[in-house]
């Protein structure tokens, strides 16, 4: 079961591979190309963000995919999306690339 008292954000939510319907819930064009919890972490803690991690998770609809294994709970009172487009901007510009 989830923690409460935060927003939980999956890998699936900002992973360009993931269709909206199955959990993807920014841009494609701004979605990262396999994003790992490491990166997240990374990009959490660059921004400032409190949160706990549960590295062995599996997103309900992509539970097959080992890659998108684990979330995160962010103690924040922003709505998801933007702490999603947040979080993935700023995997983009760690990684070089920064989103349009």
């Amino acid at each position: 079961m989830k923690r409460r008292g935060g927003r939980v954000l999956w890998l699936a939510s900002i992973s360009a591979s993931v269709a909206r319907s199955r959990g993807r819930i920014i841009p494609r064009g701004r979605a990262v190309d396999k994003p790992t919890l490491e990166e997240v972490v990374g990009a959490l803690d660059s921004l400032g963000y409190k949160y706990q991690v549960f590295p062995d998770k599996r997103h309900p609809a992509l539970w097959f995919d080992e890659s998108l294994r684990g979330y995160v709970v962010v103690e924040t009172g922003e709505s998801k999306r933007a702490l999603a487009l947040k979080v993935a901007e700023e995997i983009l510009r760690r990684r070089g690339r920064a989103g349009t």
